[in-house]
């Protein structure tokens, strides 16, 4: 599961990012293939309040590619049970919206999300974002097969001031065995923009994607043992990621990697509930990072509740 500057980053950010409330996706990219948010399940529910509003912010920062995202999330979540029992517990829907900055861009993502089961959610969004034209972010290309790598955008020279938009739907799927939790997730996205092209570097994704409309898919899959804490848990894991662009792109993506995260009910420096998510990641496939590895880190922390 979408962290990577990058916004889903869409690395979760499956790197993205873990530090969901409510045991629901709280995804979002960053604008760097290494700040994605995560998802990840919370303890084992009471019977939930008919609906709850969570606004959170989060400061991330990665390496290979390097870059930073603030962003504020707010959602509002219905749940559609009162039971108590593990299939029923956190069946909701939901609705909400992210805002992020990077030194490269300012953005958004709108969503709607309904879980029928505790252990299935389907989200469906849209996500907007303005470049700036810096740090060689859209850089325009004339073929897939070009090579997209930092010194060569560099050389190219051709990032100017122009929008992206992603549009997608999120199938995930939670299951618990005692402290081990397992999650899958597949992004079925469609990417537009209005850069020069015909093909642009999407820094969020790290790869080429046709400006006129291109699919993107993305499944990731993570194991994490929970420990329980006096005032929150401990999360670590193995988490497992495969992007590919249209079947006869040449550029996949795939990462093998650990994630930790420490989510506190507490306060910490006045911020409420904070959590702290850090990763690190081999590239299995890639044109042009095969071998290598990246790493990010994530604060979140509770705005209002």
């Amino acid at each position: 599961m979408r962290i990577v500057v990058t916004r889903r980053l869409s690395v979760l950010l499956v790197l993205g990012l873990l530090a969901a409330a409510n045991a629901q996706t709280t995804a979002a990219q960053s604008t760097t293939p290494g700040i994605r948010r995560q998802a990840v399940p919370l303890p084992r529910p009471a019977a939930a309040p008919a609906s709850v509003t969570n606004i959170r912010g989060q400061l991330g920062a990665s390496v290979n590619n390097a870059g930073v995202q603030l962003s504020v999330d707010v959602s509002r979540q219905r749940s559609l049970s009162r039971s108590r029992h593990p299939l029923l517990a956190e069946a909701h829907v939901g609705i909400g919206g992210t805002a992020a900055v990077t030194p490269a861009s300012v953005g958004g993502d709108v969503w709607a999300e309904v879980a029928p089961l505790s252990a299935f959610v389907l989200r469906v969004g849209a996500e907007p974002a303005y470049y700036f034209g810096t740090f060689d972010s859209l850089s325009s290309f004339t073929s897939r097969r070009e090579p997209f790598d930092t010194d060569s955008r560099r050389q190219r020279d051709s990032a100017a001031p122009a929008t992206a938009t992603r549009l997608y739907v999120t199938p995930t799927v939670r299951l618990r065995a005692g402290r081990f939790v397992g999650l899958a997730s597949a992004d079925v996205e469609w990417w537009s923009s209005t850069a020069a092209g015909p093909y642009f570097y999407a820094p969020s994704r790290d790869t080429l994607l046709d400006a006129g409309g291109d699919w993107l898919t993305t499944v990731t899959s993570a194991v994490l043992y929970e420990h329980p804490l006096a005032a929150g848990r401990l999360l670590a894991g193995v988490t497992h990621s495969r992007m590919r662009v249209r079947s006869e792109s040449p550029n996949e993506v795939q990462r093998l990697g650990l994630v930790m995260t420490r989510q506190s009910t507490g306060q910490l420096f006045r911020l409420r509930a904070p959590s702290v998510t850090v990763g690190a990641a081999r590239f299995l496939d890639h044109p042009s990072k095969q071998g290598q590895w990246t790493a990010f880190m994530t604060i979140g922390f509770a705005l209002h509740r």
